[in-house]
């Protein structure tokens, strides 16, 4: 873990919630509170448990939270890429960490203290609201995937995931793809499933043409054919034709 101490008034990262909520006035403040810390690949930036010290934002790379059952087995809440914050869920230092966070690949990560943040929260009412909006979407991701992960086929939760990674790698049609670093033991602990069939899974959507991708590189997606697979629209339409 290296420290750093970037300028927010000269960062290029427009979807930090700081940039796009606080005024150069008191984004300037920042600066005596906040560091920058690079992590390399696989390093843990803390532990579930660990005590809260402050909230982080994610200023390259990206970072998955995950949490560990009784039965030792990891479960990706989320993955977390440029601008996103995370800590924010405990604005208090006397509370423990929910989840794990580790750099999936390597990354920078803006460190704000507890404290401050508070503070800036208590200047800045678009901060506030803005934060309240991240609180309920993840609530609402969080409930989503609990329901797929519950109800959904395999190949409607690998369907799901690689939605996910469109969304966090920004994949756009006609482009040149994206390459992911999240591998197939990942994506199976975002799917709440195995490797093994998110390969299985993997290798029917090649064969029909849904995606195209060789190790980590994702040439091509068919994301309207994704999005059905996901919303279980195709077992939907096997259904009515069966009747």
């Amino acid at each position: 873990m290296q420290r750093i101490s970037p300028n927010c008034l000269t960062c290029n990262v427009n979807s930090c919630l700081l940039m796009k909520q606080c005024e150069p006035a008191l984004l300037q403040s920042v600066q005596s509170f906040k560091h920058q810390y690079f992590f390399s690949k696989g390093q843990t930036l803390f532990n579930q448990g660990d005590q809260v010290k402050g909230v982080q934002f994610i200023q390259s790379g990206l970072i998955k939270q995950e949490l560990t059952g009784q039965k030792k087995r990891p479960f990706i809440l989320r993955l977390c890429g440029l601008g996103q914050p995370m800590g924010h869920r405990s604005l208090s230092t006397n509370e423990l960490q929910p989840y794990a966070a580790s750099a999936v690949e390597d990354s920078r990560v803006c460190f704000i203290e507890m404290d401050f943040f508070n503070g800036l929260l208590r200047k800045s009412e678009s901060l506030r609201q803005a934060l309240q909006k991240i609180y309920l979407k993840e609530i609402k991701e969080a409930e989503t995937k609990l329901i797929n992960i519950a109800h959904h086929s395999v190949r409607e939760k690998v369907a799901n995931v690689l939605l996910e990674l469109c969304e966090v790698y920004d994949y756009k049609n006609h482009a040149n793809g994206i390459r992911i670093q999240v591998d197939r033991q990942e994506m199976a602990d975002l799917a709440g499933t195995t490797k093994e069939q998110v390969s299985k899974v993997l290798a029917q959507f090649t064969r029909e043409k849904i995606i195209r991708f060789r190790t980590k590189h994702f040439k091509y997606l068919d994301m309207e054919s994704l999005h059905k697979i996901a919303e279980g629209e195709e077992k939907e339409m096997a259904m009515s034709l069966a009747v």
